[in-house]
């Protein structure tokens, strides 16, 4: 049992730091597919994504040394079917006409190893059935398939990390692994009638998604930003082979690779950056939009996001530099400068979370909507 205990306490201390790693493909894939982020769904996913860490650290919890699996000479496998029938009327004092005999024999290891593996993938089985509306044949196969990767994992030593398996691979586990993986799809059906089903879910996400948010919106925004600037990385690190970059070349693959992103690219893909295509997102304005259109509505949000911030901090370390500036103003010009600007910032998203215009939406004129179809 302590065993147990020390796997779910690691497995919830690892869960923080891959729920963040998972967090933004997670967060990618869904407003691709859904439009919106429910949080039902985020916690029936992240939910699963903790049972599914719990679950790989109770079969390889706790780690032996190498020398002490090196030095095991017991059989590391084993194939007898309902092997673990025989071993429990072998191993403990259970008679089936004597009740008195049941609670003892629960405490037996072989007993309450056997539960554990039914109970084990339980909770597999009931995310098949309920979320992912698998039938009875497809959860009884992902479940010994499941079953079967735990079973390979020990075998192998932990992929032959190990010289040898420290575990056993049991027939008898993927059996009740499996069993139990099927004991989930019965009660996955109790839950599709008490819980909102997957396309309720949906429908909702869908709904949502007819307004584009703050987020849908700053996400596409990144999108094109981080490909924009890995493409200019790219090409400089290759120009710098070529011993043909300097910070002339530089300045101008900056303005050509954004001018490409953010005004080449939503007249070849008919409104739409790429950042907004993934996200079933485009421009919505009442003007027949050309070139000029896009590139006025991003030289005013480059202007606002990055280029005022900069320039205002370039003037203040030019006044400092020809001493019309004190170190200490300075430094308070540093942090009135970088204050306003978040204020900015912070203005700016709340605007977009309030679904209001920004300035150079009001401006240009143009705004963005979703084109996200219900399927």
């Amino acid at each position: 049992m302590q065993t147990f205990s020390y796997s779910i306490q690691t497995a919830f201390i690892f869960f923080p730091i891959l729920a963040f790693l998972f967090t933004l493909p997670y967060i990618l894939y869904t407003y691709h597919k859904y439009g919106s982020v429910s949080f039902y769904r985020s916690l029936i996913v992240y939910a699963f994504l903790l049972y599914l860490i719990s679950a790989y650290f109770l079969i390889i919890l706790p780690l032996p040394s190498k020398e002490f699996v090196a030095s095991l000479t017991r059989p590391n496998y084993n194939l007898i079917p309902f092997q673990f029938i025989q071993d429990i009327f072998y191993k403990t004092n259970l008679e089936i006409s004597d009740f008195a005999t049941y609670f003892p024999a629960l405490k037996a290891p072989v007993v309450y190893e056997a539960i554990f593996n039914i109970f084990l993938t339980i909770p597999f089985g009931l995310f098949l059935h309920y979320y992912l509306k698998c039938n009875f044949r497809k959860t009884f196969f992902y479940s010994f398939c499941f079953s079967l990767f735990f079973e390979l994992t020990q075998l192998t030593g932990l992929y032959y990390i190990y010289p040898r398996g420290y575990r056993t691979f049991d027939v008898d586990d993927l059996i009740l692994n499996t069993f139990g993986g099927v004991i989930g799809f019965v009660i996955g059906a109790i839950f599709l009638r008490i819980l909102p089903t997957k396309e309720e879910i949906d429908k909702k996400s869908f709904e949502k998604a007819k307004v584009v948010s703050a987020n849908r919106r700053i996400l596409s925004f990144g999108i094109d930003f981080i490909m924009s600037i890995f493409t200019i990385l790219g090409i400089s690190y290759f120009l710098r082979k070529l011993k043909l970059f300097s910070i002339p070349v530089f300045l101008v693959l900056i303005v050509i690779i954004n001018l490409f992103y953010f005004v080449v690219m939503p007249v070849l893909l008919k409104k739409k950056t790429v950042g907004m295509k993934y996200l079933n997102l485009e421009f919505d304005s009442e003007k027949n939009l050309k070139w000029y259109h896009y590139f006025f509505y991003y030289f005013l949000l480059f202007m606002e996001f990055f280029f005022l911030p900069v320039i205002t901090l370039f003037i203040g370390y030019a006044f400092h530099h020809e001493g019309m500036l004190s170190q200490v103003s300075f430094n308070y010009y540093i942090i009135v400068v970088l204050a306003l600007t978040s204020l900015l910032y912070i203005l700016t998203f709340l605007k977009q979370l309030f679904h209001m215009e920004t300035l150079y939406q009001m401006i240009t004129k143009m705004h963005i909507k979703s084109t996200l179809q219900e399927k």
